[in-house]
């Protein structure tokens, strides 16, 4: 084998193939340079569907799914990133406050991921419990965000709107908690996946 550089060798994964596959795929991304085009696509997913899909007289939250499940099988940056970019595409399509989605989503990745470390990742228990108080979360978020920026004086909390929402995003959570699985096993998340 020709004498290569090792810095060369990381460096560019055509090298590294042809000399000895001395670089090793990263781990724990799910595709990196798609990753953001993705969470734009959920983004315009929830935009699109969000509104005309009603269960139970709730709307699912489509990027709070995403976020919650990418910030548990992938980790914490990548949930961020899902969050900022799924959040802010969301936000330009609907008529939300401008950064209220963005923020409440970032705000739940970071709780999510703080909960799995200190709650551990219970199989499929803590990511349904996860979505559950992280649609809460952001319903609150959102509820507070929107007092702000409106003239609308105190108008009572929507408990029972808030926990149907919950639970629909928790099933729907649960429901493609198992693909999303899959898929990211499929393209190197096995170190996020340990539980």
């Amino acid at each position: 084998m020709p004498n290569v550089p090792v810095c060369a060798t990381f460096a560019d994964p055509i090298l590294a193939s042809r000399h000895g596959g001395r670089l090793r795929q990263s781990r724990g991304r799910i595709i990196p340079y798609l990753s953001p085009l993705l969470a734009i696509l959920v983004g315009i997913v929830h935009a699109a569907l969000a509104p005309v899909i009603v269960v139970g007289g709730v709307k699912p939250n489509l990027v709070l799914v995403a976020v919650v499940l990418v910030t548990l099988l992938v980790g914490l940056l990548p949930g961020m990133i899902w969050a900022f970019t799924a959040g802010l595409t969301a936000n330009l399509l609907v008529g939300a406050p401008l950064g209220s989605i963005p923020l409440a989503m970032l705000v739940v990745s970071v709780m999510v991921a703080g909960g799995a470390r200190v709650l551990g990742r219970v199989g499929w228990v803590y990511p349904i419990l996860a979505t559950f108080v992280a649609s809460i979360v952001a319903d609150l978020i959102a509820l507070g965000i929107a007092q702000l920026v409106t003239d609308a004086g105190s108008a009572t909390l929507p408990v029972d709107l808030i926990l149907a929402a919950a639970t629909l995003n928790a099933a729907i959570a649960g429901l493609l908690l198992y693909p999303a699985r899959l898929v990211a096993r499929r393209y190197g998340a096995d170190e996020a996946l340990a539980w």
